[in-house]
């Protein structure tokens, strides 16, 4: 299997920008993970996530707000170098990955500047977001002390079926 590291921030903008959901990799008390599937936003090199202001996820985070959040492609197509050999399939895809430690936004300005980023990231337009809604959503912002992106089955044959 052929791996690239990808190092063009404008590649990683693009892989990102093609993707709707993210896994958000925290620690329990015990020290094993805890991942959960989230809906995020990107904002100046920055993921932009939300949720409701109670859960097991936020619980964990007061503790340990180091986080590491991975992306991948969706609707990858299976490559191979030869057809006879397992060990020369892969799934052609591209991965991005950001560690760091979240900060929860508290300044209503700020939250609702980046509550209206995380929605540009689905749908185009701008939105009116009332102050409750604004006031009961928890806001994250994870300010990436580390991002490595990969790219996976480059200069492999696309293969429909592995038979």
């Amino acid at each position: 299997m052929r791996t690239s590291f990808i190092t063009e921030k404008n590649e990683i903008e693009e892989i990102l920008d093609g993707l709707s959901t993210c896994f958000v990799g925290m620690n329990e008390a015990d020290g094993s993970p805890y991942v959960i599937p989230m809906n995020f936003g990107y904002l100046d090199g920055n993921i932009i996530l939300h949720s409701g202001p109670h859960g097991k996820h936020l619980d964990l985070l007061a503790r340990d707000n180091r986080v590491c959040v991975t992306f991948c492609t969706e609707n990858n197509q299976l490559m191979c170098q030869h057809p006879d050999v397992a060990c020369s399939y892969s799934v052609a895809s591209k991965s991005v990955l950001f560690k760091g430690r979240i900060e929860f936004v508290e300044d209503m300005e700020e939250k609702e500047q980046l509550i209206k980023a995380f929605m540009k990231h689905y749908i185009p337009r701008e939105f009116k977001i009332s102050a409750p809604a604004i006031r009961n959503v928890k806001v994250w912002l994870l300010r990436p002390e580390k991002v490595t992106a990969k790219v996976f089955g480059q200069n492999f044959r696309n293969t429909r079926s592995p038979v």
